[in-house]
């Protein structure tokens, strides 16, 4: 299929063609920039151009391409001028293999995007990582959405569409399949192991993929942490309602990425007590009404112990409970007097991951 490209857009390399379009790269003459146009390689394949273009329109993300303008061939649809990503796909990549932290780094933006296409109502389908690429800055963008479906539209498909390797158990299920968001997750964890030795067990690669054994993945991971092995873990389970969500993935990850940075202030009456690395516990107390003693572990705030009429947001918070960014601590129970009281803003200050 031929295509008029607006005269703005002046071609700077051909890429070739993958899976069902043709890539190029040109320079955007009005706004001075490099972009992407991918059109389709037959009429037949319009669907998927317009599947990618309904997913990418939807949301915005630091971790997901953009869509600029659209190109058209008379009054049909034809082509998507994208944000160009100059730099190598995670397929190639060895950036994430050249320490661990550089590894997590890519973990935590791969699942910022897909926490953000979730958002948006959208799954993927197609998550790799030659889905994914890394520019010069070190910044992870997922792209290519033909796959792509929204989520609230009873999503199914008929027959197997997705990658070996990186497909959920429940694609090979037989000729109508339901997915859900989950069937990114569990890519999602595939992704993860073939990031760490650039390739896949033999199980994943299996038609159907057969299961992993919890021994084999905690082995995989045996460089991380218990906690991030645990959601690696269950985003590699063979059923999908037992997997995590992304946005509960990237959470985690954000914390230990960020572990002995975070700050919280408890405020009371003018005077400020600071919980951080260099002090990890407060304890906070009415005379004999009530005390809350709150330490900082270095991933977050908890409950360390509670004695008497201690509540958090008007509620009695139980010892080794997370404590919420921004809430009262309030000692003495509603049914005194407002002066028999005391309350205590909490609030914790999030420092940014930075790539």
């Amino acid at each position: 299929m031929t295509v008029d490209i607006p005269s703005r857009y002046q071609l700077v390399s051909a890429c070739g063609s993958g899976g069902f379009g043709s890539v190029s790269i040109y320079m955007d003459s009005h706004l001075e920039r490099n972009v992407a146009i991918k059109t389709i390689l037959s009429e037949s394949e319009k669907e998927r151009l317009v599947d990618e273009l309904q997913g990418l329109m939807s949301l915005r993300s630091n971790h997901v391409v953009q869509v600029f303008d659209v190109v058209y061939e008379g009054d049909s649809l034809a082509g998507i001028v994208e944000e160009y990503i100059d730099g190598e796909d995670l397929w190639d990549s060895h950036f994430p293999q050249s320490s661990p932290e550089n590894y997590l780094k890519c973990l935590w933006q791969i699942s910022k995007g897909l926490a953000d296409i979730h958002e948006a109502g959208i799954i993927h389908r197609d998550v790799k990582p030659n889905n994914m690429k890394l520019d010069e800055k070190g910044i992870v963008k997922v792209f290519d959405f033909g796959l792509a479906r929204p989520t609230d539209l009873g999503a199914h498909t008929v027959g197997f569409k997705g990658t070996y390797g990186f497909a959920a158990p429940e694609l090979f299920s037989g000729d109508h399949v339901d997915f859900t968001p989950a069937v990114d997750v569990y890519a999602f964890g595939a992704t993860a192991i073939f990031l760490l030795s650039k390739s896949l067990p033999d199980e994943l690669l299996m038609v159907p993929p057969s299961p992993l054994s919890e021994s084999q993945v905690r082995t995989i991971f045996s460089h991380l942490d218990v906690p991030i092995q645990d959601v690696l873990l269950g985003c590699l389970s063979e059923n999908a309602e037992n997997r995590p969500l992304m946005a509960d993935v990237h959470r985690l990850l954000s914390k230990y990425l960020l572990r002995d940075r975070h700050q919280a202030i408890a405020t009371h009456k003018g005077k400020y007590h600071n919980l951080n690395s260099g002090n990890r516990l407060i304890s906070l107390a009415l005379n004999t009404v009530g005390s809350l003693k709150i330490e900082y572990n270095g991933l977050g705030f908890y409950v360390k112990d509670r004695q008497g009429e201690a509540y958090i947001n008007n509620r009695e918070p139980d010892v080794g409970e997370e404590i919420p960014g921004s809430c009262v601590v309030s000692l003495g129970s509603a049914s005194r007097k407002y002066y028999e009281r005391a309350f205590i803003t909490f609030d914790v200050s999030n420092p940014e991951v930075v790539l």
